[in-house]
């Protein structure tokens, strides 16, 4: 059956997207309506024998336009409609909006949750200890991250041979030093007393690197998000009740929180490649994903903070200064022990008392953490 022509407001939408750069389809635009993004047009009653036509409103051609943007073909509508909204500040509507955060954060979630359960249980008991399950969860977390690797691994690996006692230690080492960081930051708590494991913290994230990087970036994002969590109200929440929380947020208010999440991905960006390479924007389907997750995420977490608190504050500012602050004693030590290796080798029988005790300290082996 032949397709009949597009209508007025249709035809208007196809001119003002092919003159973008990005033209779309008669049956683009009927998709996009039938899954609600785009509205039926209004009718205008044009007087006398001229009849009617049909028109969209300003709101729903911007609209359009940012769909087409970043629309492809065989791309997900759910992508298209994150890219919009991240990327262009789209006003999506309510309904399509929502479902396209349901359906990236919560499978993932889930899936990430699943694997974290088998991890535990598959801890045998300790019939000599009372069970910690907050300290096995975050091991399973930690366990999981470092399995699954991708940038931040990579470049926490390489950060912890910035010690150097662990310049030339092997993966193993390094991978166990990993969990050891990871596992902690997933923790309810900091362990600040732990020295050891604090001097392994500011090596693996590395804030006072000049480092202009991508890497650098992934790395500071990773840990501010989990510290951010340690330094809020602890409290337990389950996928109903964030589903819930999602569902009854209004429009207008997941656009307020989707602008927190974009200033402090551009906050990170900025301070990660110190200015230098501009402002970041959210412009692959990875990164749009990763900014839906945060904010379906952020819709619940923001109420284990003080009111009126920003995601861009909470997740970057306050912080990455507060493991700035936690880790200075590690940074002073750090950064001894690195002027320490760069000098040249003296001769050891004339090194001194305080030096020998330096050099010496720690020679028994890391100490074994309690949970």
């Amino acid at each position: 059956m032949p397709r009949s022509a597009p209508t007025g407001a249709y035809h208007e939408l196809m001119v003002l997207t092919a003159a973008d750069g990005n033209p779309v389809s008669h049956a683009q635009l009927e998709r996009w309506r039938r899954e609600k993004l785009l509205p039926a047009p209004d009718r205008v009653y044009l007087g006398g024998q001229a009849g009617t036509r049909t028109s969209y409103p300003q709101e729903v051609k911007d609209l359009a336009r940012a769909l087409a943007r970043r629309h492809r073909p065989g791309r997900r509508l759910d992508d298209t409609v994150l890219l919009a909204f991240f990327c262009d500040s789209a006003r999506i509507p309510e309904v399509p909006l929502k479902l396209a955060l349901i359906r990236t954060y919560f499978p993932d979630r889930e899936r990430h949750r699943d694997a974290a359960a088998k991890i535990v249980d598959a801890v045998p008991a300790d019939p000599g200890s009372e069970r910690d399950i907050y300290y096995d969860w975050a091991e399973a977390e930690a366990i999981l991250e470092v399995k699954k690797g991708g940038m931040v691994i990579r470049k926490m690996r390489a950060n912890l041979r910035r010690r150097p006692n662990l310049a030339h230690a092997s993966r193993e080492e390094i991978d166990g030093r990993l969990l050891g960081v990871l596992t902690h930051l997933n923790s309810p708590h900091l362990p600040e007393d732990d020295l050891d494991l604090m001097r392994d913290l500011e090596a693996a994230i590395d804030l006072d690197s000049d480092e202009s990087s991508v890497a650098r970036l992934a790395v500071w994002e990773c840990v501010a998000a989990a510290h951010a969590c340690q330094m809020a109200r602890f409290g337990e929440t389950n996928a109903e009740e964030r589903f819930d929380t999602l569902c009854r947020t209004p429009p207008e208010e997941l656009h307020r929180l989707r602008d927190e999440v974009v200033a402090a991905q551009q906050e990170v960006w900025r301070r990660a490649t110190g200015g230098r390479r501009g402002t970041l924007a959210p412009e692959t389907v990875s990164m749009s994903r990763s900014a839906a997750r945060a904010l379906a995420e952020w819709t619940t977490a923001r109420k284990a903070h003080p009111e009126g608190s920003s995601y861009a504050d909470v997740h970057f500012t306050d912080s990455l200064l507060d493991l700035a602050r936690a880790t200075a004693l590690a940074w002073l030590l750090n950064h001894a022990g690195r002027e320490r290796a760069a000098m040249p080798p003296v001769d050891k029988a004339g090194e001194g008392r305080t030096a020998f005790i330096a050099r010496t300290a720690g020679a028994a082996g890391r100490r074994r953490r309690t949970r």
